[in-house]
């Protein structure tokens, strides 16, 4: 049987169908890049999960739906399924508005002087007002590291966002991006 693109033969719906569909979707899931996974919550506490459809076109959709309204129905969480290139972005927004805090970079530049002794005041100033281009120059994964060490939790209701931020979430930045020292005499990183 001629396959056409896009197109699967009998025998190949057969074994798709034939596989775990959660082992299916959990593979489907992996593969798609949700920056909030995880950490995004309604108002009613319950969990928002990540969710994609993708159209004719090849164009993928990504959402965060409501738990409740996955187990429940539709609209029981009174929250609409949500953009997630929309919700992340409005999450970033008001974290890069929170990390450029004059207040915030003053308390930032002792530690990180202490952590980098060749840093000063206006080496850090600057790198905390460009975040815009280092965070561009960075992996999804990498994104998504930083994102929960320094966010514990997001959480949505019908007409606002709130973000909650890790106490030491910072600090543990700072630590992340310490290049690690090498023993000279193991050969292995310290």
């Amino acid at each position: 049987m001629q396959q056409l693109k896009g197109c699967y033969s009998t025998g190949d719906v057969q074994a798709i169908l034939g596989s775990n569909g959660r082992v299916r979707g959990n593979a489907t899931r992996a593969t798609v890049p949700f920056l909030l996974k995880g950490i995004v919550f309604g108002n009613d506490g319950r969990a928002m999960s990540p969710w994609h459809t993708s159209k004719k076109n090849g164009h993928r959709y990504r959402y965060y739906l409501p738990q409740r309204d996955a187990k429940e129905y539709a609209g029981a969480s009174g929250l609409p399924r949500l953009p997630a290139a929309q919700l992340e972005s409005a999450v970033l927004e008001q974290l890069r508005a929170i990390l450029r805090q004059p207040t915030l970079i003053t308390e930032i530049v002792p530690q990180a002087i202490k952590l980098d002794p060749s840093l000063d005041e206006a080496k850090v100033t600057v790198a905390m007002t460009r975040l815009d281009t280092i965070w561009d120059q960075l992996f999804p994964a990498e994104q998504s590291r930083i994102v929960r060490l320094l966010i514990e939790k997001v959480i949505v209701s019908p007409t606002s966002m709130e973000l909650r931020l890790r106490a030491n979430g910072i600090e543990q930045v700072v630590m992340e991006l310490q290049p690690r020292k090498v023993d000279k005499e193991e050969g292995a990183l310290a």
